[in-house]
């Protein structure tokens, strides 16, 4: 699968607590499959640290991919848990995409 920000990057998988994600090593975005994210947020904050890496970048943040499963146009909405971060979900999938560095502000308090 192909970054939706990078467009050129191929994702590469990482496994926490036997789920495993597909992670951009470019910009340091994630893609989560239905339920993954919400399957790890019940995870103790410190299992997520190798995943919450990367800096959030308003240029890739301002615009939204296609699914990297599907290649549907992404939607952007706000965040149920903190209303600040922006993701990306997928219509048709109902994957979503996580920009670097949004993962580590959702573990915030």
């Amino acid at each position: 699968m192909k970054c939706p920000k990078c467009e050129d990057q191929q994702l590469a998988g990482a496994a926490v607590r036997g789920i495993e994600v597909d992670r951009c090593p470019r910009c340091g975005g994630i893609w989560f499959d239905v339920k993954e994210l919400g399957a790890l947020m019940a995870s103790h904050p410190s299992d997520l640290k190798p995943l919450a890496r990367g800096k959030n970048d308003d240029s890739t943040d301002a615009r939204a991919g296609l699914c990297p499963r599907d290649q549907s146009r992404m939607i952007r909405v706000r965040s149920a848990r903190k209303p600040t971060v922006i993701v990306e979900t997928c219509p048709t999938c109902r994957g979503l995409w996580l920009d670097g560095g949004e993962l580590g502000e959702l573990l915030l308090p």
